[in-house]
């Protein structure tokens, strides 16, 4: 089992990005969702989760990040994923979250 890393960056005038390398399960969970609700009290923008490097999430992961695109929204922000094809692609893929999340597979595509 690998840890969760989080890293912190900003790109384009109105985007916040957390690049998340490991795995995202229970034991990890609570660590992404205080970084995503660090980005929407303290930013007044928008956020990526840069899921590419990350190798798993399961359940508790995509919970996290379909809550923190409920919270982006109502406070009028927007909340993005970025994957590409893997295990986390698919899982988004098969449990609908990609009709309510919007994914890109490169940050560069939210600047457009």
């Amino acid at each position: 089992m690998r840890g969760l890393t989080i890293d912190r960056n900003h790109f384009g005038p109105d985007w916040s990005s957390l690049a998340v390398s490991g795995e995202i399960d229970l034991a990890t969970v609570d660590e992404l969702d205080k970084e995503i609700k660090s980005v929407l009290e303290s930013d007044g923008g928008n956020l990526a989760v840069d899921l590419r490097t990350s190798d798993f999430m399961d359940s508790t992961g995509l919970r996290c990040l379909v809550m923190a695109d409920r919270s982006f929204r109502e406070a009028d922000r927007k909340f993005a994923l970025v994957v590409t094809n893997g295990p986390i692609s698919r899982l988004i893929d098969l449990s609908g979250v990609d009709s309510t999340i919007q994914i890109v597979s490169s940050p560069d595509e939210l600047l457009t």
